[in-house]
């Protein structure tokens, strides 16, 4: 009786497989896969978010250029010898003064700077999902996958086909909606 229930599971298991294949090959789903680190590289909406940014952050950045600027002038004042103590220390006060004050403007820099791309990146990937909407709908694909994929043919690699669609949009000036 116990060798005979020992063999059970193993003819289930063999029996059930049979079946499955025959199951499986009735569904016929179309699947297609996005790189959406390569689409948000190569698509238009992508350089126009990255041009914007530069212009928004270009006046900060020089602006942090001349404090830079200014702290290697008074280094460079501390490297000549004519000066008394008192005025040396002083310039030291100023220039590290001047380092603290720079460090914190460029943490503040960078914070502002992330935020703000964090913003435009959630909106170009608000633009990327209506898009792989309408290619689901319009390609009547079952299932589009983006991410956390180990392997891809090139059979579903739908990329270049979005990146299209994205100039398609970008160039008619519309939003997809």
């Amino acid at each position: 009786m116990f060798r005979l229930i020992r063999f059970v599971p193993p003819l289930l298991l063999i029996l059930l497989s049979g079946s499955i294949p025959a199951a499986a090959q009735d569904v016929s789903l179309k699947i297609g896969f996005v790189n959406t680190a390569r689409v948000l590289k190569e698509a238009p909406q992508a350089r126009k978010v990255e041009e914007r940014l530069k212009a928004e952050f270009e006046p900060r950045e020089g602006q942090l250029k001349e404090k830079r600027q200014e702290i290697l002038n008074l280094e460079d004042q501390l490297k000549t010898d004519t000066m008394s103590a008192n005025a040396r220390r002083k310039i030291e006060r100023e220039i590290r003064l001047k380092v603290s004050q720079l460090k914190f403007l460029e943490q503040e820099f960078r914070e502002d700077q992330n935020l703000r791309r964090n913003e435009e990146i959630r909106e170009l990937q608000k633009v990327i999902s209506n898009v792989l909407k309408m290619q689901g709908e319009n390609g009547q694909f079952d299932l589009i996958l983006t991410e956390g994929v180990s392997y891809v043919s090139d059979q579903i690699d739908i990329t270049s086909q979005t990146i299209e669609m994205l100039k398609q949009i970008s160039e008619s000036g519309e939003e997809a909606q």
